[in-house]
């Protein structure tokens, strides 16, 4: 069962916006809602080493992020730091992140579609509606975690009357994705590229059969002795690395003597060479891992024709081209985890979208390409 939050709200907000939290938080006092503000707890925060202590407020022990933004806040280092924690980290089943804008700047790693508040000089309104939420997502676990516990329950009893399990040869079978391997892809002569913009010659290369791991990505950084970037809480160590920049994946597919894939030879691999939606088909079920809270370890859905898994969802692949010709955004191919197909398609190989290339991003990672030499 879940640990219980050690805060049920953890506020973001500019240094220049800080009033709007003070009236905030003394609402949520008179409320008694445990709560993280920064200011407030500077004996506790003394000495502490600052990442940590945003790792832990915004990735671990709050129900929910309170980002009070503006167009200060998006200008500002550490809200952009604990944007990129809180985006990284989700409780099961219901966003963490709740925006409460004071204009109408829009924020990076924040969808379009997701709903805010604005705010009108009300802090004990915005207290009231998060200690509805806080009920309501309290009553929720609940519901979930209940059968959870009376199947803990039950196995104590068996378990109690009950020696030993005898497992076949070879011990309890473990799910593990395939080897990542080399696929040769030869392509078409030539493909059209943005509206018949630009064509180019495709030839014959390598591509990675699966996205690159945590694991594959943290051997890479400890040959070259850096950090690895955070990965959001509880990742699978066999799903794909996230919250790594172009240049970061540039970088590791130099140590494997590879590169990023072109998005001409990212839409012929991922279609096959078929007039098909999705990589593999055109049933997005049965090929894809999208509209979830997280993504799943590689290969956890069917490849397609040319046995390349994930080509389609699981995370965005960040591709080697720019976006346009303003050469500022990379272009970023086949949509992630939290995809929808509806009312934008963003699952479709033909769908596009941008990033820039300094961008940490939970929903985006890579896989690499070859020559064929």
């Amino acid at each position: 069962m879940r640990k219980p939050f050690k805060y049920d709200v953890a506020i973001s907000v500019a240094e220049e916006d800080k009033d709007v939290a003070k009236q905030i938080v003394a609402a949520l006092k008179k409320k008694s809602i445990p709560y993280y503000y920064y200011e407030d707890d500077t004996a506790g925060n003394w000495g502490e080493y600052v990442m940590n202590l945003t790792k832990d407020a915004y990735g671990k022990h709050a129900r929910y992020i309170l980002l009070i933004t503006s167009q200060i806040y998006v200008e500002k280092y550490w809200s952009g730091v604990e944007l990129q924690v809180a985006v990284s980290s989700f409780v099961r089943g219901k966003p963490r992140v709740l925006q409460l804008r004071l204009d109408n700047t829009p924020v990076d790693s924040i969808s379009k579609h997701q709903v805010y508040l604005e705010w009108n000089n009300n802090p004990e309104e915005i207290a009231g509606i998060l200690e509805e939420k806080i009920k309501r997502q309290k009553r929720a676990a609940l519901r979930r975690e209940l059968p959870l516990f009376i199947c803990i329950v039950l196995l104590s009893i068996t378990a109690a009357v009950s020696y030993h399990i005898s497992w076949p040869p070879g011990g309890r079978p473990l799910m593990t994705p395939p080897k990542e391997e080399k696929v040769l892809i030869t392509g078409m002569p030539a493909l059209t590229e943005n509206g018949g913009n630009i064509q180019r010659d495709i030839n014959s290369f390598y591509i990675s059969n699966t996205e690159v791991t945590i694991t594959q990505y943290r051997k890479f950084c400890e040959s070259q002795q850096k950090e690895c970037p955070p990965q959001p809480p509880y990742s699978d160590e066999n799903g794909p690395v996230r919250n790594v920049t172009w240049y970061e994946a540039l970088e590791y597919c130099k140590w494997v003597q590879g590169r990023l894939p072109t998005e001409a030879e990212w839409e012929y691999a991922a279609s096959a060479g078929l007039a098909v939606k999705y990589s593999g088909g055109n049933n997005a079920s049965k090929v894809a891992v999208y509209h979830r809270q997280k993504p799943m370890r590689v290969a956890s859905r069917d490849p397609n024709a040319f046995k390349l898994y994930d080509m389609t969802g699981n995370v965005a692949e960040w591709c080697d081209d720019w976006f346009d010709s303003s050469l500022t955004w990379k272009a970023v191919r086949g949509g992630s985890y939290n995809s929808s197909i509806r009312p934008v398609n963003e699952l479709d190989l033909t769908y596009r979208t941008k990033e820039h290339p300094d961008i940490r991003s939970p929903y985006i990672g890579f896989r690499v390409a070859w020559n064929n030499r």
